[in-house]
């Protein structure tokens, strides 16, 4: 995506172009197209509003408008696949330690029974030697 931020930045100054003045024309505020020209998507309000904007701002400095959007929505869209694997990734290593927790949990569950088991069993054996006595 550096691209579609070159091609906005060198366009607006090939025509000596601040971003204020293109802000006073266009009515798009000017952190919303410094954050176009430099790939900042977090500043954005996201969505059709980021599409609209892109689309005004390059129709404004006399680009094939509709390229860069398409160029922006596949950038976009490869950038939410590796976002997908990567949440994917990490619930899966959430289970797996929610998984091995249980096991602790069980494991843990079986020692005390066990445990109550063994001590049964030899207070058992202690009171019948004292009966027989």
């Amino acid at each position: 995506m550096d691209i579609i931020e070159q091609q906005l930045r060198m366009a607006r100054e090939t025509k000596g172009l601040e971003l204020k003045e293109i802000e006073e024309i266009t009515k798009i505020p000017s952190k919303y197209l410094q954050a176009l020209e430099e790939g900042d998507f977090c500043v954005l309000p996201g969505g059709v509003y980021t599409v609209g904007f892109l689309r005004s701002y390059a129709r404004f400095l006399d680009l094939d408008a509709e390229s860069i959007v398409n160029a922006f929505r596949s950038g976009i869209n490869s950038m939410k696949l590796t976002t997908k694997f990567d949440n994917t990734t990490k619930e899966e290593i959430i289970k797996s330690r929610q998984d091995q927790s249980l096991i602790n949990i069980i494991l843990q569950l079986y020692r005390e029974v066990a445990t109550i088991f063994k001590f049964r069993i030899n207070n058992m054996g202690s009171r019948k030697d004292k009966l027989q006595v």
